[in-house]
């Protein structure tokens, strides 16, 4: 609900009526009362959670104006893959006019109906060599503009293209081992690695200087995603973990030890 009134600017009044829910309860629920001095409720009933957590964007009418930000970062990211914008608009059936004032960031809604032709337009294209299908003096003019313009690519907005909040490469982490800070740019490095990097010239031989919390959070990570598993024991490999946090396993016990936590517990919460 947040989401659908945040991100895609969808009214409380639309929210409820798609859910069969009063509008100001919807407001209430989401924001609280501040005139009677009411925070959001802590509970709300099943009922009408069930019916709110239904609603989507996909529920609205075409007809309906939804923030352009999504829209806006979908083109610019064809663009900075080299797609020309009259190639996008013939492909979406859309005007090339509109497309290109979207792309300029110079509407903030859009029609859903839009909206929906640019994303499933964005999904076929960003897989695809623009090269295969146009000039390849087209392409390298889309992706000088939109370097002048400074554009970014698919990649710089993970899951969160349609997010307003959202910034370029935030959502994106590091691809520095064990790292699980977020990128800073398409370097795909977050600001204690570019610092690295700018200063030395190279990540050879870098140890991470983590505080507890950090590499208590470093564990989390590796176990919920790639655990290091000993196949005789089906335990976690204490050494080859150490190895992976690029540190000995004395260190990391000791960090555990203060921690008051023990890997069998780090690997149930991961």
């Amino acid at each position: 609900m947040r989401e659908l009134h945040q991100s895609w600017l969808v009214s409380y009044e639309a929210i409820g009526k798609l859910a069969g829910v009063c509008a100001t309860t919807v407001k209430h629920i989401a924001e609280g009362t501040p005139s009677r001095r009411l925070p959001p409720p802590a509970r709300i009933t099943a009922r009408t959670s069930d019916a709110l957590l239904t609603v989507t964007v996909d529920d609205l009418p075409d007809n309906y104006l939804v923030n352009a930000v999504g829209s806006t970062r979908r083109l610019r990211a064809l663009s900075v893959a080299g797609w020309p914008m009259q190639q996008v608009a013939d492909q979406a059936g859309a005007d090339w006019t509109g497309l290109k004032e979207l792309r300029r960031g110079e509407r903030t809604t859009v029609l859903l109906r839009t909206a929906r032709l640019i994303r499933d337009v964005y999904l076929e294209l960003i897989q695809r060599d623009p090269y295969e299908h146009c000039r390849p003096a087209v392409v390298t003019s889309s992706r000088n503009q939109a370097a002048t313009n400074g554009w970014h690519p698919a990649a710089a907005w993970a899951d969160a293209i349609d997010d307003p909040e959202a910034k370029p490469w935030q959502m994106v982490r590091c691809s520095y081992p064990t790292c699980i800070h977020g990128a800073k740019d398409e370097r795909l490095l977050c600001d204690t690695h570019l610092q690295r990097l700018s200063k030395r010239g190279t990540l050879e031989g870098m140890r991470a200087v983590r505080n507890g919390k950090v590499l208590i959070e470093d564990i989390q990570f590796i176990l919920a995603t790639d655990p290091p598993i000993n196949p005789e024991t089906e335990e976690i490999d204490r050494d080859r973990l150490a190895e992976r946090l690029g540190i000995t396993w004395h260190a990391l016990e000791q960090a555990l030890i203060r921690a008051k936590i023990n890997l069998g517990k780090l690997r149930e919460s991961a």
